[in-house]
């Protein structure tokens, strides 16, 4: 007892870290907390980099794919740019979501952290601790961050190690074979070593520009669908642990009809958190499909060579990402759903008339699960995992 008693209760700060912090390492701050001139700079340097090396990328990968004949009859690369292309589609459509919502995204993470328990006690009677990022999500984030490493740095280490070997088995005839992430070609040649250096560098701000989008977007919608998950579970809790009297009806209604006002607050949150990332949701289905099904392919052709395996990875880190996002959509139905019967579980027949037809009515209203939907067509839940709709994952 003692122990849980000590135990840190989560703050609103910590629950935001993560995605706050992706987000500030490749120069974007939502949020604009205070920082030094020279910070702010590099920040905003870091980002314009990334910015202009992601659309110098994708714009001559976009050219190879007009130019067909630089791919035509060579199955590996088209299922590498069409693993690329989908993988792009999907980012860019996250890029322009995320900074035309990136107003309201604010607006609704700072009424969230108005409503989050402000002290400890409130924080434990809250049990914030349960909802804080559970292990098997946070593992899940490593692997793909450490994945997607793997994808881009991967070339340039088998590289390395291509080129040591034939060290070792010709000596002087050894030739270095610069393998590159992204197969296109360039505005210039790439093989040579300062043109390696600087072609590694565009790729990697490239890559760390778009993937920050692709799965931090992701991680915001799950953050925020977390803080919606808290105050449907305290107000399920709440309804659970009343003791109604007949000998105070007009304050056990008083307390009906606060949590009548607070559920329906948090469903107005959960409203804009769906209008914000509905579309992405839908076109999220569609991209995370043709990118698992080329990444998998792709996979095959290459077999068991460090590109294989390392593809082989990313295709788990992107069935993942998407397992991510169906968790968090299935945890918002069972605890909004859950309402009803935490009001059954009660002493609800010690209440007054009043208040037992008052309770009635609220089972009846919050019966309907609050859901995440790709735009009101598909709800997101682990049942969309396991069992995709057609033409969808």
């Amino acid at each position: 007892m003692a122990k849980a008693e000590e135990e840190i209760q989560r703050s609103y700060e910590e629950f935001i870290h993560i995605p706050n912090m992706m987000f500030k390492l490749i120069g974007y701050d939502l949020f604009d907390s205070p920082k030094p001139l020279w910070l702010k700079l590099l920040m905003r340097a870091y980002f314009l980099v990334g910015l202009a090396s992601h659309y110098y990328i994708i714009s001559y990968m976009m050219l190879r794919i007009i130019q067909w004949e630089t791919l035509a009859g060579d199955p590996v690369t088209i299922m590498r740019y069409a693993e690329i292309f989908f993988l792009t589609i999907n980012s860019e459509i996250k890029i322009f979501t995320f900074l035309y919502y990136r107003n309201r995204i604010r607006e609704l993470s700072d009424k969230l952290r108005f409503i989050f328990p402000r002290n400890k006690s409130e924080r434990r009677d809250y049990n914030v601790n349960l909802y804080y990022w559970p292990r098997l999500i946070r593992y899940g984030f490593y692997y793909f961050v450490m994945v997607t490493l793997l994808v881009i740095f991967g070339p340039c280490l088998q590289s390395a190690c291509m080129y040591l070997y034939q060290r070792f088995t010709v000596g002087n005839a050894a030739k270095f074979p610069y393998l590159r992430a992204y197969p296109m070609q360039l505005s210039y040649d790439a093989n040579s070593p300062l043109n390696y250096v600087l072609t590694q560098i565009l790729e990697f701000t490239c890559s760390h520009f778009f993937m920050t989008f692709n799965i931090g977007t992701d991680v915001w919608m799950m953050c925020l669908t977390c803080q919606i998950c808290i105050h449907f579970a305290h107000l399920g809790q709440q309804l659970a642990n009343y003791s109604p009297s007949r000998e105070r009806s007009t304050e056990d209604c008083e307390f009906l009809v606060s949590v009548v006002r607070r559920h329906n607050h948090v469903l107005s949150l959960h409203k804009e958190l769906n209008d914000i990332f509905g579309m992405l949701l839908a076109y999220n289905l569609f991209t995370t499909a043709s990118t698992l099904c080329c990444v998998a392919f792709y996979t095959i052709l290459r077999g068991l060579t460090l590109y294989g395996v390392s593809f082989l990875s990313f295709f788990i880190s992107c069935a993942s990402q998407f397992y991510m996002v169906c968790y968090y959509g299935q945890l918002l139905i069972d605890l909004s759903e859950a309402l009803p019967q935490a009001a059954y579980t009660q002493n609800w027949y010690d209440g007054s008339p009043m208040y037992r037809k008052q309770l009635l009515l609220i089972m009846s209203t919050t019966g309907k699960p609050a859901v995440l939907t790709a735009k009101g067509v598909i709800i997101i839940s682990l049942d969309t995992f396991k069992n995709p709709p057609q033409g969808g994952v």
